[in-house]
């Protein structure tokens, strides 16, 4: 059940970050420079420009399997309740703004009872990152998810964190210490 529900949610976040990306996705350079794997620990991703800190609780689900030329990083916790997904592709020719209410359509066409609870511009450091946050089913259950989207160069950087529904508190405080433990490098 436990592998379900993370299948579900990535399939979920893939065909949500599909319907933005118009172009073929081109791998980023992660791989050895995705340095951390337990939570509470700094990694980075996109050759070193950015750096974050993993949320309580979560580890990297990526094993053995993550390559140089992986564009996709997964940490959960060990229910695989609570997840950041992070992704890298190609930036499409739109607008992050045009990207994230796109998103917000392809979730709602999915969940007529998605409910937006944040959607806005938030700053990182010195970028400006859009911000959807919702109550969405996934797997039949109520999930707050945030998503956050910014270019880095050529780049679209989609990071995704879950928390169930009646956690949305404590997803929240996690979202805000992620987004602020968020680091650019030009």
């Amino acid at each position: 059940m436990q592998k379900l529900v993370k299948i579900v949610g990535l399939c979920l976040f893939a065909v949500s970050l599909a319907a933005c990306d118009g172009s073929k996705d081109q791998p980023a350079p992660t791989g050895s420079n995705t340095s951390a794997t337990q939570s509470g620990e700094q990694t980075t991703v996109l050759g070193g420009k950015v750096s974050f800190t993993i949320p309580e609780g979560l580890q990297d689900q990526n094993g053995s399997n993550t390559s140089q030329t992986s564009n996709m990083a997964v940490y959960a916790d060990n229910s695989a309740q609570k997840m950041l997904i992070v992704i890298s592709s190609s930036m499409p020719g739109d607008s992050l703004e045009n990207l994230i209410s796109r998103m917000e359509s392809q979730q709602k066409m999915r969940d007529t009872e998605m409910t937006v609870l944040t959607k806005k511009g938030v700053s990182a450091g010195n970028q400006t990152l859009q911000r959807l946050d919702t109550l969405i089913r996934i797997d039949g259950k109520r999930n707050y998810s945030s998503t956050l989207l910014t270019q880095i160069d050529q780049q679209l950087l989609t990071m995704q964190i879950t928390f169930p529904a009646d956690r949305q508190a404590e997803g929240e405080k996690a979202v805000q210490t992620f987004i602020d433990s968020i680091k650019i490098n030009p």
